[in-house]
């Protein structure tokens, strides 16, 4: 009698009631804009990209639009987009991606030389700016490079290392002694 119970109970439902999983409500999440830059210190005349990315969630995000004001410092060598129409004029990138889905991940590169004027030890701070239709949704993700510049040791360096040479040199030569004799 169980049995015929089990197999009555089966049969009430139909294969695709058991058989289907239900579907979850799944809200996208959003990931705020990153920035990074692929180097953090950088020689006058080397070309370095800094990138932008960001995902949109848990609504789509409409009139995206990313301007980056970069650094006198800088030459932009060019800008690239996943999604959207990118261009620069002078130092300003805008970069206007338009109707972002949600769960859409967006990536800019911005490629860039540091030019031959930029002084050593110049830390060069970078701010973009992402703006959505939605007032509550406005983000400014930062990186920064350091400009790296050539090693002059101070006196009292030299005069440091050279005692130390000095002392490994006189070393050397009571063992070098010690062996031959």
């Amino acid at each position: 009698m169980a049995g015929a119970l089990v197999v009555a109970a089966l049969l009430s439902f139909s294969s695709s009631a058991w058989a289907t999983p239900a579907k979850e409500n799944a809200r996208q999440q959003s990931v705020p804009p990153i920035k990074t830059a692929d180097m953090t210190v950088v020689c006058p005349g080397e070309q370095f990209v800094f990138e932008i990315t960001f995902t949109a969630g848990p609504e789509d995000w409409y009139g995206v639009v990313v301007t980056d004001e970069m650094d006198p410092y800088l030459r932009i060598d060019g800008v690239w987009t996943s999604q959207g129409t990118a261009s620069y004029a002078g130092q300003l990138v805008t970069v206007d991606v338009g109707h972002v889905t949600a769960g859409s991940k967006v990536t800019i590169r911005i490629t860039c030389t540091v030019r031959d004027a930029a002084p050593a030890g110049f830390r060069i701070d970078n701010t973009a700016s992402v703006v959505v239709e939605d007032p509550s949704l406005v983000f400014d993700p930062r990186s920064y490079i350091v400009v790296c510049g050539e090693f002059v040791p101070e006196a009292s360096s030299l005069l440091l290392l050279a005692s130390g040479l000095t002392g490994l040199v006189g070393y050397g030569s009571l063992r070098w002694a010690r062996r031959r004799g």
